[in-house]
């Protein structure tokens, strides 16, 4: 009874220090509440459109063929584009970009009908700024099926320059329709796509940001948990899990509104109910502070971790399997999927919260993060001079 008294006190010693170090660091304030609260909405804000309709394009025509002006209507017959001016050279298209009037530039040679005509690869040029993606993902789209569609529309027509074999084979082959279905993103949104994943990422970055800030500050200053006091093995799994304790407390709170407020308000996909969220977000907070707090024992000041872990965002959605299927991932990268707390909470909260699942569905990922808490507790709380 008196071992379990000592560890609550010790407990309670390690949560309230652990808290008013937060508290009193300004950086740390900073870093969680400007990463939750203002990076969460910055997203949904640049993201806002989520569907881009009728971006604007400019046309310089030096072609003046029937083909190039088959190509144009099929541009601005498209919903993702608009052709809204017809330029005279490159420097007018500019202008009109420069100035916001268009978002985009189809550049169509004066040779492009002629190549066609003999049968080689005609070339035409799109410019667009990356500015502003979502725009840049509409006019590319846009140009891209329209490419498609004048490639079906000539290519009986330009059967004689092909082989007497090929143009025999191609007479006599059925064609294939093609037909695609985003499945539980129907809209092809982009924020409806990747915010809940940056939701996912954003706690996982700040979290590990602070905890390896302060552990980094500790070591710095040579500042030990209870100084004077031998700490055992019981006693250091006693203050880490006190530590981890406070970020799970700090960023519970928080994300109520990252993840249960923000998508009600930019209408974002909100299928998970909270018991489902709950379940999650446990582990998934457990292991991404116990990896904070092992990744922060590798410095020496406070500084250093922050540069270092931001720049794992676009790695973390690769490896997590969100941006390219996990199946098709190299060993080396599946291997290393399991090693980042955010890699299997990402794929377990877009089931969850866009897909519709279930919990039993999500189980390997949730094994995974109860194993990876195992894991980095025991990492965190390796024998050290000092143990901070």
């Amino acid at each position: 009874m008196r071992r379990v008294n000592n560890a609550i006190r010790l407990f309670n010693i390690s949560f309230s220090k652990e808290l008013r170090d937060i508290a009193t660091s300004l950086s740390a304030v900073i870093l969680i509440v400007g990463g939750m609260i203002a990076y969460g909405v910055l997203y949904n804000l640049l993201y806002r459109p989520n569907i881009v309709r009728e971006a604007p394009i400019v046309v310089i025509d030096n072609s003046h063929s029937r083909i190039s002006r088959h190509l144009t209507s099929l541009v601005d017959a498209s919903p993702s584009a608009e052709i809204v001016a017809t330029a005279t050279d490159l420097g007018e298209a500019r202008s009109m970009l420069s100035r916001s009037e268009a978002v985009a530039i189809l550049y169509m040679p004066h040779d492009m009908s002629r190549r066609i005509g003999r049968g080689e690869q005609a070339i035409f040029v799109t410019l667009s700024p990356t500015a502003t993606f979502l725009y840049y993902e509409a006019t590319v789209e846009a140009i891209a099926e329209a490419m498609l569609a004048l490639d079906s529309d000539i290519r009986e027509d330009m059967l004689w320059t092909l082989p007497i074999t090929l143009q025999e084979a191609l007479s006599n082959r059925t064609t294939t329709e093609v037909v695609g279905n985003a499945l539980f993103n129907p809209t092809k949104g982009y924020a409806d796509y990747l915010i809940p994943v940056v939701f996912v990422i954003i706690i996982f970055q700040t979290m590990v940001m602070v905890v390896s800030m302060t552990s980094g500050g500790r070591r710095a200053m040579g500042i030990t948990p209870l100084r004077g006091r031998e700490i055992g093995f019981g006693g250091r799994v006693t203050i880490t899990l006190a530590r981890s304790a406070t970020y799970c407390l700090i960023y519970s709170m928080l994300s109520i509104f990252l993840v249960g407020l923000l998508p009600h308000i930019f209408d974002l996909p909100h299928l998970a109910s909270t018991p489902k969220l709950a379940m999650l977000l446990l582990p998934f907070m457990l292991a991404t502070s116990l990896f904070g707090q092992a990744f922060g024992r590798l410095f020496n000041d406070r500084e250093a971790p922050v540069v270092l872990i931001t720049f794992f965002s676009v790695g973390l959605i690769f490896i997590a399997g969100i941006s390219y299927p996990l199946e098709l991932l190299p060993t080396l990268w599946k291997a290393v999927h399991y090693l980042f707390p955010a890699a299997p909470a990402t794929l377990a909260f877009v089931e969850l919260n866009s897909m519709s699942s279930s919990l039993a569905d999500i189980a390997p990922q949730l094994t995974n993060l109860w194993l990876q808490s195992a894991a980095y507790l025991l990492l965190a709380t390796l024998p050290s001079r000092g143990f901070r």
